[in-house]
């Protein structure tokens, strides 16, 4: 098989090359786009190709031995994330023969290769191996039991691996969050049904140590930096029921649930469900602090992030309409200042309690200048989850954070998303003409173009580590996106201070023509299309007069632009 296509081929970088089974998986989704982050040379193999945008996925049937064996020759991973497995208990027991062969033969093989390579191997295990009437938390050196086929494969699977001192082992709790691909899990069907008020069932009679598929991710992509060997629990903190996390989903949502108890013994295969499945993380957490899972979060984080740059006299708008929002989530705001301008830093210090005031968390810091570096340190000190990019004189109408997180909420596909921007009354006619043209191009509508407010899903923010150093941060970030994963939220405004005059407009329109021609130097994975200019024209000449200022200002820009490079 040739697999030259569908990844790096030839020395490794110093992350390695990285092979992920099972990549568009729940758990190999968040493995393979935090690598791809890292910078990592990785080839994801799945059962088909991936919608998720997050890494190259060949599709393979890993059973095929002849094929399996072929990837490995041509790539020659030095890690190996082995995630593809029959994982449904019931499924397993339903055809024991394919769960055998995917979770133990394909398992066997790739220890094989990593004990002959040295290379890393990672085999996740389950919580499903216990006898469960255990009333602690179960430790690595409890003995499992094979009460069931599923438990038999699994089990079969980590004496391969140990046997071999081929890698990590790791029995993973149960695994909670939105999936990096578009598809329907557990947790999005939850959530779906909780959001419409649909009764749910829940089990109150079977205890877990749940882990965010975030934390998980984070620790395979840990335990393989350091090569680690040897078998692991990667269990959180908290034992809950699934009601019990349940409840906290709904909390996070802000809606009422409705649950009906059930027992797990009402569940498909729940004869042969433990009951006491919470397993201890202390060797983890003991051994490498770093990697230890955190706990849920009650309310999903939604960050803000405000670059403050000479607007001592305008900061006041985007506060203040923060602080009006009809907004149950736990809000974070991080205010960088980045003008080394002291009335600027007291305007900030002055206003951050007008937010702690309305509930929200907010930080003020300064920053090195530029908006970017304003961004990344405003970020390094807000919580995972989604953001909020606000200008420092926007102004969000009162219903606006809860309809971007609600747009953005797993489960719709939608990553990338802005409210409808409104332009702040103006006495200059000729910034009035030229924005009212802007709005009414069909790109702007579709793109989403922003000005001043754009928001990105926890897992759309995933997919980069810090801003590049880029003039338009806003397409930047939107380009980072398909067409079908961003929206424009019309039930939301945000209202912008626009360039005053010929002018402003014209010194507006060559910071975004530099930023536009710095953009196309960059490796992105999306842009607004090759169709982005289809209906200006028509557009265009049904405001002749306005469109006289609008395309007024762009020959000026341009032409400024050439007198200036030569």
């Amino acid at each position: 098989m040739d697999v030259a296509g569908f990844g790096v081929v030839g020395g490794a970088s110093v992350w390695g090359r990285w092979l992920v089974t099972g990549a568009c998986g729940q758990l190999g989704g968040h493995v393979t786009d935090l690598l791809a982050r890292r910078g990592a040379a990785v080839l994801g193999i799945g059962r088909r190709g991936c919608p998720g945008g997050h890494g190259t996925v060949l599709p393979m049937d890993l059973r095929r031995a002849g094929d399996l064996d072929a990837v490995l020759r041509r790539y020659r991973p030095t890690h190996v994330v082995h995630l593809a497995a029959v994982s449904a208990p019931g499924a397993v027991a339903a055809d024991p023969a394919a769960g055998w062969a995917l979770n133990v033969g394909v398992t066997e093989r790739l220890a094989r290769y990593a004990r002959d390579e040295n290379a890393w191997l990672f085999y996740p295990s389950s919580d499903f191996i216990w006898a469960g009437s255990a009333r602690r938390r179960y430790r690595e050196d409890d003995v499992p039991v094979e009460r069931t086929a599923y438990a038999w494969t699994k089990l079969a699977g980590e004496r391969a691996v140990l046997a071999a001192d081929a890698g990590t082992v790791a029995r993973l709790s149960l695994l909670h969050g939105d999936p990096m691909c578009p598809r329907r899990t557990t947790w999005t069907r939850v959530a779906a049904a909780l959001r419409a008020g649909q009764e749910v069932p829940v089990c109150t009679d079977e205890y877990r140590t749940p882990v965010s598929l975030a934390d998980a991710a984070r620790i395979v992509v840990g335990l393989g930096e350091r090569r680690v060997r040897g078998l692991v629990h990667v269990a959180g903190p908290e034992v809950l029921t699934p009601r019990d996390l349940v409840l906290r989903i709904a909390d996070g949502l802000g809606v009422p649930p409705r649950l009906r108890s059930i027992s797990r013994r009402d569940l498909p295969g729940g004869v042969d469900r433990p009951a006491n499945m919470a397993m201890s993380g202390e060797r983890l957490a003991a051994r490498w602090p770093e990697l230890a899972p955190g706990p849920i979060r009650v309310r999903p984080a939604f960050g803000v992030v405000i670059p403050v740059y000479r607007g001592a006299d305008v900061l006041h708008r985007a506060i203040h309409s923060l602080a009006a929002q009809d907004f149950t989530g736990d809000l974070h705001v991080a205010l960088a200042v980045n003008d080394g301008d002291p009335r600027t830093l007291r305007a900030a210090h002055r206003l951050a309690p007008v937010l702690r005031e309305a509930g929200a968390r907010c930080v003020v810091l300064t920053s090195p200048p530029g908006r970017v570096p304003a961004i990344n340190a405003a970020e390094a000190v807000l919580p995972e989850g989604a953001r909020l990019y606000l200008d420092q004189d926007a102004v969000l109408s009162p219903d606006s954070l809860t309809a971007l997180a609600r747009a953005l909420a797993p489960g719709t596909g939608l990553h990338f998303a802005v409210p409808a921007v409104r332009i702040a009354a103006t006495d200059s006619v000729v910034s009035r003409a030229y924005y009212r043209t802007w709005r009414s191009l069909p790109y702007v509508r579709q793109s989403p173009a922003t000005m001043g407010a754009y928001a990105v899903s926890a897992h759309g923010r995933t997919r980069w580590d810090t801003y590049a150093p880029v003039r338009s941060d806003d397409k930047w970030v939107r380009w980072h996106f398909a067409p079908h994963e961003r929206t424009v939220v019309t039930t939301a405004t945000y209202e912008v201070i626009v360039p005053r005059g010929p002018r402003e407009l014209v010194r507006a329109r060559r910071r975004y023509q530099r930023g536009n021609e710095e953009l196309t130097h960059l490796s992105l994975a999306h842009g607004d299309g090759a169709n982005r200019h289809r209906g200006v024209a028509a557009t265009l000449l049904r405001r002749p007069a306005a469109a006289a200022v609008f395309l007024g200002v762009h020959a000026a820009a341009a032409v400024l632009d050439r007198l200036s490079s030569r």
